[in-house]
């Protein structure tokens, strides 16, 4: 491995020289750093990380703590993270906590143990509190990107779940859908909450009874063989209600596909026989041709935003905490239900 006495012999300088050099001290001459780092890229030496981080106080890295990366909007979100963070001379660092608490605690850990300069985060859910009170006695920097957790104050990028929700379901009213079954996110989490406040909000505007017994809460992830089970048992349960659901919201994108697998399985099409409405694209490249009405959000936007908000907090940790909130776009598709 090549050290810095190798470099600071080729460039016939001190081992204190090249330190300074790597460091961008002002008290090394021009001419000085020049053949330092000419012999820094002929020996292809590597400063090491470690070491520089001591001196300075900073890793250069941040942490990004997501909730599932195999469902596309967190892919999304990380990928507008990663490039802001590279903005600004960062690596990312990336987790993944499966709405588990105690997952989500090892990382937390682990991203301090790595003493990173800061950290984007979506909770796990409100219980989530406890382990960013450990975050906050380290005074590292975070910000929370798509959840919240009300009990703790930091900088957020969030969605206009509850506006957006409203509007999908207000499309499913207008369309002529009078019960409509609901497939929720588990309710300890924000955005789950926000989503069936829209919901219900609706509802109410129209006049429409709120009927409990076709409200489901489900685990949001997608991979989940339980949660994908507990779509198909929601949905029997729903069209055993009567009158039956002619319409369903999914708080998400995977638990909107996992309703069409139960839809399907039921010997029910969409939307010919049950419209379909989610947070999110079930299909983004429109090769499907699926006839479901989304609210997307700027998945990307939330992992850029976040990451320049966790560097202005980083450059004036004193400053007022701040909400950005982002407006999901509404796609709404399907033929009226007395079109059908």
């Amino acid at each position: 491995m090549i050290t810095i006495a190798d470099v600071a012999k080729k460039a016939n300088v001190s081992n204190m020289t090249v330190s300074r050099v790597i460091n961008n001290a002002a008290s090394v001459s021009d001419n000085t750093r020049q053949r330092v780092l000419v012999a820094m890229e002929e020996l292809h030496y590597v400063p090491n990380s470690i070491a520089r981080s001591l001196i300075s106080g900073r890793t250069n890295t941040i942490g990004l703590i997501i909730a599932d990366m195999t469902n596309p909007f967190f892919t999304t979100m990380a990928r507008g993270a990663e490039d802001a963070a590279h903005q600004h001379l960062h690596r990312l660092i990336l987790c993944n906590h499966d709405d588990d608490i105690d997952k989500e605690r090892e990382y937390i850990e682990a991203l301090i143990s790595a003493r990173v300069d800061g950290m984007i985060i979506t909770p796990a859910s409100d219980d989530s509190a406890k382990n960013l009170q450990i975050v906050q006695r380290h005074r590292i920097p975070f910000v929370f990107v798509d959840r919240i957790v009300n009990s703790i104050n930091a900088d957020h990028v969030v969605g206009d779940s509850s506006t957006a929700a409203y509007d999908l379901t207000a499309h499913l009213l207008r369309q002529g859908h009078r019960n409509i079954g609901l497939i929720s996110g588990p309710l300890n989490i924000h955005t789950a909450r926000e989503r069936m406040k829209g919901y219900e909000t609706a509802l109410r505007e129209f006049d429409i009874e709120i009927r409990r017994e076709l409200i489901h809460s489900l685990p949001y992830s997608l991979h989940e063989d339980k949660t994908l089970l507990g779509v198909e048992l929601s949905i029997q349960s729903m069209f055993r209600q009567s009158p039956k659901p002619t319409a369903i919201f999914a708080f998400n994108n995977a638990l909107a596909i996992q309703a069409l697998h139960a839809l399907r399985k039921a010997g029910l099409k969409s939307p010919d026989d049950v419209a379909i409405a989610c947070f999110e694209d079930v299909d983004p490249h429109g090769l499907l041709q699926l006839e479901i009405s989304t609210a997307c959000q700027p998945a990307y936007t939330f992992g850029e935003q976040g990451v320049h908000m966790l560097f202005e907090r980083i450059k004036n940790p004193d400053k007022p905490y701040e909400t950005v909130t982002l407006q999901p776009r509404l796609t709404l598709r399907g033929a009226s239900i007395n079109n059908r």
